[in-house]
């Protein structure tokens, strides 16, 4: 009799070992389970990650390509630039103002948003759009084949591939637009990829330029001079400059000296001027 109690106690022991032994191992596999679904989930997380930063470097938006530092080096550029033209005489006062800093509610910012800076001098308003690109870039190009090409080899070379691919692009995707195309070539992993921007910077500047001139003319009851000027401030750009016909209130420079020259034929062949107290006035409307 005691020693079947003894076998029963026995028996009943090892079962609950073994209930004891299947649970620790059931939370084991569950663990394992658990740690490798997080590894999975992890490795899928940087994988995605990492095919989004490839994404970010083989697609990114133009428009959003002008970094602090181009702002930066513009600023210094104009200021450099301006303060010879008031030292040696040719105008009076200027002021730089960074476009940024304008209220959305502020009655000229419809006009003025299209650019970083606006250039005010006493002889006339310059109005900036920065670039900081660096890549080659085929510059304000439209699909009309009637426009002429330059005959210099190279140039007619770049200019039949840019008209090219603009075509391309613009039957590919039956856009609807109307106007020019700018948009850069980047060689990268055996490929050649061509990013177009959602808007021409030249078109761009001569809408705004005028409009705001005319925005100007209205709230000041004075009329100045405004010119529109895309600059590039990274002087490493290979622009390639489409046929396009241009307009008198926008120039392209790529370059301080350029800009500096631009300006300098603007102010000496300015027909009128601003008195002191209109441009004290329209330098307050900005601010």
């Amino acid at each position: 009799m005691l020693l079947t109690f003894i076998l029963l106690v026995i028996v009943i022991l090892l079962i609950i070992v073994m209930i004891i032994n299947q649970r620790n191992m059931q939370q084991k596999l569950e663990s394992e389970k658990y740690s490798k679904e997080q590894l999975v989930t992890k490795i899928s997380f940087v994988t995605r990650e990492n095919t989004q930063l490839k994404n970010q470097m083989l697609h990114f938006d133009g428009n959003n390509d002008t970094n602090h530092h181009g702002l930066r080096k513009a600023k210094q550029n104009l200021n450099d630039i301006l303060e010879q033209y008031k030292t040696s005489g040719v105008i009076n006062a200027f002021d730089i103002i960074a476009t940024g800093n304008l209220a959305v509610k502020h009655p000229l910012f419809e006009y003025a948003r299209a650019f970083d800076y606006i250039v005010i001098t006493d002889k006339g308003v310059f109005n900036i759009n920065v670039k900081n690109w660096k890549q080659k870039t085929f510059y304000h190009f439209d699909v009309n084949s009637e426009n002429e090409v330059s005959n210099s080899n190279e140039t007619s070379l770049n200019q039949t591939v840019g008209r090219y691919i603009a075509q391309q692009y613009h039957s590919q995707f039956n856009t609807t637009r109307t106007g020019s195309y700018t948009f850069i070539e980047r060689v990268k992993n055996n490929s050649v990829i061509y990013d177009f921007y959602s808007y021409d910077p030249f078109e761009q500047t001569a809408k705004n330029t005028k409009e705001l001139e005319a925005a100007i003319a209205e709230k000041s009851n004075h009329k100045i001079s405004n010119i529109g000027l895309v600059y590039f401030t990274d002087g490493s750009v290979n622009i390639i400059d489409g046929p396009n016909v241009r307009e008198d209130y926008t120039e392209t420079v790529s370059s301080k000296s350029s800009l500096k020259e631009v300006i300098g034929d603007t102010l000496t062949n300015a027909n009128e001027s601003l008195s002191e107290e209109q441009y004290n006035k329209l330098v307050e409307r900005f601010h």
